[in-house]
């Protein structure tokens, strides 16, 4: 009988993913845990003495977990591939996914010391607390951007996700995405509500998790295809 943990570790890297999305998009707990500070960003809810800041830290660091799993399984699945033409793409998006799991998980265990715009609390570069949070912070997007690009390409450079459009979808996804994160980032940066844009970046990340693993099994799928035909042809 197998032990709970490879259970977990067997499942459906979907599944993981859906999991860790819905841990991720905690926000909408703050309406009724922490209303005050869920007019702000999200990381306000879980900064040092605002209560319920251990729910919201759990759930990121239980996030990162369940992605780390789902990638530990991609990864399987890639290196089991008949076909190696894009192993090392496929690596690439898996792994960006990973970065952002772990970057994630470690960000939520350092977090901030105190909200911006409430008195004594100082959002600069001399507070090291917003420094190695924003580091973390830029390097878990970072992470998924990669993975997001590196799907992209791979679609891109194959013919006939070309002609079915197929890549497109990972396309649009990215300029919306990074639309909606270069926005909030403006927002911050001239002092403006940017709650609404925020919540809607991390919509769109809890869905590229989502989506992850279909797109890794299409690429896969279509580059063994590929291989079929071409060996039809020279039969």
């Amino acid at each position: 009988m197998k032990r709970p943990l490879f259970r977990v570790l067997n499942l459906n890297p979907t599944l993981l993913m859906f999991l860790a999305g819905l841990l991720y998009s905690s926000w909408p707990l703050g309406y009724w845990l922490n209303p005050e500070a869920n007019r702000g960003l999200a990381s306000d809810l879980e900064a040092s003495h605002q209560p319920y800041s251990w729910v919201f830290i759990s759930m990121d660091i239980a996030c990162g977990i369940l992605v780390g799993l789902a990638s530990g399984k991609l990864l399987t699945i890639v290196r089991s591939s008949s076909n190696r033409k894009n192993l090392f793409g496929l690596w690439v998006a898996v792994l960006g996914a990973g970065v952002f799991g772990l970057f994630t998980a470690i960000d939520a265990l350092l977090p901030l010391n105190c909200i911006e715009g409430t008195p004594h609390c100082v959002a600069s570069l001399d507070n090291s607390y917003f420094v190695i949070h924003g580091i973390f912070s830029i390097g878990s997007v970072t992470g998924l951007t990669i993975s997001i690009v590196a799907i992209w390409l791979l679609l891109l450079l194959r013919e006939d996700a070309v002609m079915s459009l197929v890549h497109l979808t990972p396309a649009m996804f990215l300029v919306v995405w990074l639309g909606f994160g270069a926005l909030t980032l403006y927002l911050v940066l001239h002092n403006r509500s940017s709650a609404l844009s925020q919540h809607i970046f991390i919509g769109f990340c809890c869905l590229w998790l989502i989506a992850l693993p279909y797109f890794v099994r299409l690429v896969i799928r279509l580059q063994n295809q590929g291989k079929s035909i071409v060996k039809n042809r020279l039969a």
